[in-house]
Parts: structure tokens; C-alpha cells; sequence
């Protein structure tokens, strides 16, 4: 599990492609057509599977996490409590996702900076997905479409029914942990849309260690030694 650029615990492509850590945006970086011809590839290879998981951010996992994101993201219990408190403006958006099958951002009646908000917050619940497009202008805008029509749904939702919704969380915790190899508990407790109970489970099994520095505690797991 990494992610495609960003500031986390976990890996970054754009960093593993240049060999450096990026300060600032990697599209400011002297190599940043090196790393879009290489994230492009890595798309293309059908090896990774990438959607905005990680605090809503471009995340890459292996396709065997597949299931275990599809079963939580379609949770009914999980998927209520995602919408319990969400903002007027982000429940707008996702009834019209939800009723049309899709929305062009760029098109949407909102402002710029609300209808990003709210996209934003959608995603980091698992609730839509989203692509960039090229606009008839040239510029960028995002296609937002429900989760159900997410290809995470369409290639793992078979697979997704087999597996409990508490062992879907405990891989997902496992292959966090263990990309990241040492994590702030704080930061983990970010990552995902669904509650500690399977991330306290790992712990009470040994299968994830806490590591006190002070008074900083941090996560990480034997396999990762």
C-alpha cells in the first residue's frame, strides 16, 4: 500500500521514481515528466489497483486487498454512519452522483472551492470515486461517480460478499502498517473511514505493536522489522 504523491507514513511512488524526497508539490519537481510517464505506466500495468483510499488520497494497493476495500466501502452500517453528519452541500452532491450516475464538477451548480470541499469529503468516506478529465477549454475537472460504479466494485464486489466486514478492516490495518514500517498511531487513526475496534483487535493479538518514544507512540508491526 502507497501512495501516488503526498505527505504520509506511507510510501511515495513519486519519490521511489526519483530517488529523492519531494519538497512541495512533485509537479514543481525538475523530474516531474519522468514521474508522470512512469505513473502512467505503473496505471496501465493492471499490477496495482488506484483509487483515493488513504485519507482520500491516490492510493496504490496490491489486487488482494481488493475485496477487503470493497467490503468495507459497501458496508450498509459503515456507509449510514458516513452520511449521518455530512454537510448540506456534500449530501447535494452525492444524491445527484447517486441519481444521474455521474457529475462533472465544472458543471456543477456550486461554487469552485465548495463543490472541491465537498467532493473531497465524499471521497475520504468512500462514498463516490473520481477522474480527471480535460475539459473542451483545456483545462482539468473531475467526473465524480458513486462508489457502486467504482471499479473496485465491478472487479472485486464478488470476491467482497466472502469476507467479514471486521476481517475486510484487520487487512487493511495489516498492509498499512506494514507498508508504512513505523507509523504515528495519531497518523494511522486517519487513514481510513471506519472506526479502532479491528485496529485495537490487531493489538490486543500481538499482530500490531505499539512502540512508545516518549510521549509519542507509534505503530508497527513484526513483519516489518
Amino acid at each position: 500500500m502507497v501512495l501516488a504523491t503526498g505527505r504520509s507514513s506511507l510510501p511515495m511512488l513519486a519519490e521511489a521514481i526519483v530517488g529523492h524526497p519531494i519538497r512541495g508539490s512533485w509537479m514543481a519537481d525538475p523530474e516531474v515528466f519522468r514521474i508522470h510517464r512512469l505513473m502512467h505506466r505503473v496505471h496501465r500495468s493492471g499490477g496495482v489497483v488506484a483509487e483515493s483510499l488513504v485519507e482520500g488520497k491516490e492510493t496504490l494497493i496490491d489486487p488482494s486487498l481488493g475485496p477487503a476495500v470493497e467490503r468495507v466501502a459497501s458496508d450498509r452500517a459503515r456507509r449510514d454512519g458516513a452520511l449521518r453528519d455530512l454537510p448540506p452541500l456534500a449530501r447535494k452532491l452525492l444524491d445527484e452522483v447517486e441519481s444521474t450516475g455521474e457529475v462533472r464538477m465544472d458543471r456543477w451548480r456550486a461554487s469552485p472551492k465548495g463543490g472541491r470541499v465537498a467532493r473531497m469529503m465524499l471521497e475520504r468516506r468512500w462514498l463516490v470515486v473520481s477522474r480527471s478529465i480535460h475539459t473542451e477549454s483545456g483545462y482539468h475537472t473531475a467526473l465524480v461517480r458513486p462508489w457502486k460504479l467504482s471499479p473496485i466494485a465491478a472487479r472485486f464486489g464478488k470476491a467482497s460478499r466472502r469476507l467479514g466486514y471486521e476481517d475486510a478492516q484487520r487487512r487493511l490495518w495489516r498492509a498499512a502498517v506494514r507498508s508504512a514500517v513505523v507509523v504515528l498511531e495519531g497518523e494511522a487513526r486517519k487513514w481510513f473511514p471506519f472506526g479502532d475496534a479491528a485496529l485495537y483487535l490487531l493489538l490486543e493479538t500481538g499482530e500490531l505493536q505499539r512502540r512508545p518514544e516518549g510521549r509519542k507512540i507509534w505503530l508497527t508491526s513484526e513483519q516489518s522489522h
